[in-house]
């Protein structure tokens, strides 16, 4: 006999079998009890959350002859053949996503059913179908034939044109919870005389990431693997790294171990593991702790609490988030890295210096006894004249970020925005930096649209800005075309300003020395731009005070310390 895939075996044949989705199982019930079914549905949500499954339970319940309270009673001629008859038709629209297609379909839905009380349609994908395709079928929907009814599923609601999906009844399918999916994993188990651990069960829910499509799927796969399935044979099969070695690598990094961390970093390379799936793990694991070292309830924590503890001793809430946030960093650079090993050993090593330096400012540094609620912000300054921009300081039209500091000068455009720098200038701005999106398909400046899309305003003041972005390539393809990109500035911001880009990294650094220099009472003073490179910051020896010089390079975030 041939062999039947597990989750095909044991898809569910009523609304009982389902697991989850509580919610759209009752009102499904209770219009079909109640005889108020309507001619169109909409099904949306994750992959393997039961869609299909539905749309062809709904399609038995409503041609049953004898439901159960709106169920199918699985025992009428109706609920045994007609999944299998010409009533029930189900259209991949991925590969049938044509407008011909869709107008054989009006053709066909005006046909009486043959054998049943509605001819159901069952269009899975239906994101997929082309505008003119959803343009035929609107006309079905708006005007349909007694005895059809529609029911379109789709992973991706928000590409379903609202002239559609209004005409449909919308029931959004949520992921299935982890309890949920172990236990019908362990029912699979029982009745396939599958031996395996609650861990490996418990594991493989978690990297289902609520499909229970795939967690059977999965389970099918390792029982091919071992006899008696451990939580072991489901890293060997998935890849995936185990939270004993997440663990480990965390306190590498406490230790200040370089060598081990290298070492676990190759050894994964060797080894073909998934980063993108590793780094999804490791930034879970550090959410658990987090989640712990706020005293959240356990119930929240997916990680096992023996891990978490051993972490939660060793590092304190504000280096989690730090860990956290650079990590998060890292997985946005590594999408145009080739060699990711090399980066990804490099950034750790960065991670585990800091972490092990007293370089950083922290709020505990500040000295003042009286507690403060200090709101971030810049005071203004005036500003020279020779400070505006002119058309004649563009010296080309196309520049390398290199030749970009020969023409300008980075540092003195970054530290006279800092002198200059005025909360009022920089809301105003950002209000008026949202008009980008506008030019993305202007025949001139879509190219240069596209690439400020990626970057942030983080500071501006009266004739000049600092941007900040993650990612290297667009940084160089700005200043490739800076005369464009400076054009196109000015215009969406109706002046004319200096400015630079900067990768975000840098940018916490830059951030950092300016509230350094603020703590210790040095003002930034305007400096002349020209192609003179050794120039030197003037210091104010004026005392300056942390309450009397506001600092703000975020705009309307509050900091406490003492």
């Amino acid at each position: 006999m041939e062999y039947l895939a597990l989750y095909r075996k044991y898809r569910p044949k009523d609304l009982e079998e389902v697991v989850g989705q509580n919610e759209i199982k009752k009102v499904l019930a209770s219009s079909v009890k109640n005889g108020t079914i309507t001619h169109a549905y909409l099904f949306s949500g994750p992959r393997g959350t039961g869609k299909t499954t539905m749309a062809k339970i709904l399609s038995k319940m409503v041609n049953c002859e004898h439901p159960v309270d709106g169920n199918a009673c699985n025992k009428c001629d109706s609920c045994l053949n007609v999944l299998n008859s010409s009533d029930v038709i189900e259209i991949d629209a991925a590969s049938n996503n044509g407008v011909d297609e869709i107008r054989n379909l009006r053709e066909k839905a005006t046909l009486v059913p043959t054998s049943s009380k509605y001819k159901v349609y069952i269009i899975d994908e239906v994101h997929m179908l082309t505008t003119q395709a959803f343009n035929a079928l609107l006309k079905t929907l708006e005007e349909p034939p007694k005895h059809v009814i529609f029911i379109l599923a789709t992973t991706e609601y928000y590409k379903i044109p609202l002239t559609i999906s209004s005409r449909c009844q919308k029931f959004q399918f949520n992921k299935i919870s982890i309890d949920n999916i172990v236990d019908r994993l362990k029912t699979i188990s029982e009745l396939e005389k599958i031996e395996i651990d609650d861990n490996a069960l418990y594991e493989i829910a978690k990297i289902s990431d609520g499909g229970m499509r795939d967690s059977i799927n999965f389970l099918d796969q390792l029982r091919s693997f071992n006899n008696h399935i451990t939580i072991d044979d489901v890293y060997d099969v998935c890849g995936n790294i185990s939270i004993d070695e997440m663990t480990n690598l965390l306190m590498f990094l406490r230790n200040n171990e370089a060598e081990k961390i290298t070492s676990f970093f190759e050894k994964m390379n060797n080894d073909g593991k998934n980063y993108n799936k590793f780094f999804e793990d490791f930034i879970c694991f550090l959410k658990d702790a987090i989640l712990y070292k706020n005293n959240v309830n356990e119930k929240y924590i997916n990680s096992e609490l023996d891990y978490v503890k051993k972490i939660d001793s060793f590092y304190s809430l504000e280096d989690l988030f730090n860990i956290l946030d650079k990590v998060n960093n890292l997985v946005d650079k590594l999408k145009n890295v080739s060699r990711q090993v090399v980066v990804i050993i490099a950034h750790f090593l960065l991670i585990m210096n800091e972490l092990n330096s007293n370089s950083n400012i922290k709020k505990e540094d500040f000295s003042n006894n009286d507690k403060y609620e200090v709101a971030f912000d810049f005071t203004k300054n005036d500003v020279n004249s020779d400070s505006k921009l002119t058309d004649e300081n563009l010296h080309e039209k196309t520049v390398s970020s290199e030749d970009f500091n020969k023409i300008f000068n980075k540092d003195i455009i970054i530290n006279n925005t800092f002198a200059v720098a005025n909360k009022d200038v920089k809301n105003k701005l950002s209000k008026k930096f949202t008009a980008v999106d506008s030019y993305l398909t202007d025949n001139k400046y879509s190219v240069v649209a596209g690439c400020f899309i990626d970057t942030t305003l983080e500071v501006a003041g009266d004739g000049y800005i600092i941007l900040s972005c993650q990612y290297d390539a667009i940084i160089e393809k700005i200043y490739n075309n800076y005369y464009l990109c400076n054009e196109f500035l000015n215009k969406i911001f109706e002046d004319k300003f200096y400015f630079v880009v900067i990768i975000s990294d840098e940018w916490i650094k830059y951030r950092n020395e300016y509230i350094n220099n603020i703590k210790n009472g040095n003002k930034y003073e305007l400096l002349k731009i020209d192609n003179d490179k050794d120039f030197k910051i003037e210091k104010d020896s004026k005392e300056v005070t942390i309450v009397d010089k506001l600092f703000d390079l975020v705009g309307e975030d509050v900091v406490e310390f003492k």
